[in-house]
């Protein structure tokens, strides 16, 4: 079957994998509308995430609307503006923000900022972060690495101004888990070499984390008894979001846990609900609401001026670590995702597809 001009790539919200290619629905804009040509996005196990939780208290599957019982996977990227019919944003641009799998999609738009706002109505009940587009620059050697860690790399950011500002609550131990995941890897790299309290990476794979050389120590899950009967207190960051693992974690740091942020839900079985555990009560990290905190405090520009050196040096040094591969079309995006669903790919490797 020839691939449409312009399609969605529908999955089917039983969790199964299934993808249906669809001719996307093709209108003239409306006044205050433009359209988005999608030029790439990354996948990663971010975009598992939004379709594992597309039904919970974040309902990800309704930010863009799809057939009932099919979705429209949330992904990352570069787009630009192929048609406007809202002054300010003019036909060309290029930005960077958050995307339906899809070869382009229409949204009401206001210029803002450093970018453009979606003030689409479907949209509303997401934060405004993402829901703002910023300004891209021209492509270049690093835009597929910026497709792929620009989304994750805020949590990293953020989380390293929360524990530095509050001092991990006191702890000297930060115990990470999914420690080989991306965004795990830029909190710990800006961690490094902090001070004031050490970092223990807990990971699936062992070798590729303890190579990375961004933690203290790494143990694999089979080895959590080395972090009981450890002196001082200690933080647990988690972007596991599965409740036995953090059930086993609570038990083997019994007395010495302060404080516990939930940040991801890498592991399968992950819930959006933080379990009942016998204390401190996980707080769930909500990256934007930090974020908005932390530039507040600092002041906006400046804030952005250290948070973009800092993002551009995660991006520039993943080349040591992380192999980027590219596909294109939705066949290839389909392939690439239901791999992720799986498991199957590596901490090392990287995608990003274009339509």
């Amino acid at each position: 079957m020839r691939t449409p001009d312009n399609w969605d790539l529908l999955v089917n919200r039983s969790g199964t994998g299934d993808f249906e290619l669809r001719p996307a629905p093709d209108r003239p804009l409306g006044p205050g509308e433009i359209r988005l040509a999608v030029e790439k996005f990354g996948l990663s196990m971010n975009n598992v995430t939004y379709a594992r939780l597309g039904d919970s208290a974040l309902p990800f599957w309704n930010a863009f609307p799809a057939p009932e019982g099919y979705g429209r996977v949330p992904v990352w990227g570069f787009a630009h503006v192929e048609e406007s019919r809202r002054p300010g944003i003019a036909a060309g641009r290029r930005y960077f923000g958050y995307l339906p799998m899809s070869s382009g999609f229409t949204l009401s738009a206001e210029p803002a900022g450093h970018g453009l706002l979606d003030t689409s109505g479907v949209r509303d009940f997401l934060h405004v972060w993402y829901r703002t587009y910023r300004n891209a620059p021209a492509e270049d050697e690093l835009d597929d690495r910026r497709a792929l860690l620009w989304p994750l790399f805020p949590a990293s950011a953020v989380l390293n101004d929360y524990l530095r500002r509050t001092g991990a609550h006191g702890a000297d131990t930060v115990v990470v888990t999914s420690a080989s995941s991306k965004t795990a890897i830029g909190m710990a790299e800006l961690l490094a070499g902090n001070g004031r309290f050490r970092t223990v990476g807990v990971t699936a794979d062992k070798p590729f984390a303890a190579a990375l050389n961004r933690y203290d120590e790494v143990v694999s899950y089979d080895e959590l008894d080395a972090l009981a009967g450890g002196g001082g207190s200690a933080v647990l960051v988690d972007f596991t979001g599965d409740a036995k693992r953090l059930a086993a974690l609570y038990d083997v740091l019994a007395g010495r846990l302060v404080y516990t942020a939930l940040v991801g839900y890498t592991h399968p079985d992950a819930r959006l609900e933080p379990p009942e555990l016998p204390g401190p009560e996980p707080e769930i990290f909500f990256t934007p609401a930090y974020e908005e905190e932390t530039a507040r405090a600092e002041g906006p520009a400046a804030y952005r001026r250290r948070y973009a050196a800092a993002e551009e040096r995660f991006v520039r040094g993943s080349a040591e670590w992380l192999r980027m591969s590219a596909g294109t079309g939705p066949d290839a995006a389909a392939a690439v995702f239901r791999s992720l669903l799986a498991g199957e790919p590596g901490p090392s490797a990287g995608h990003v597809l274009r339509p």
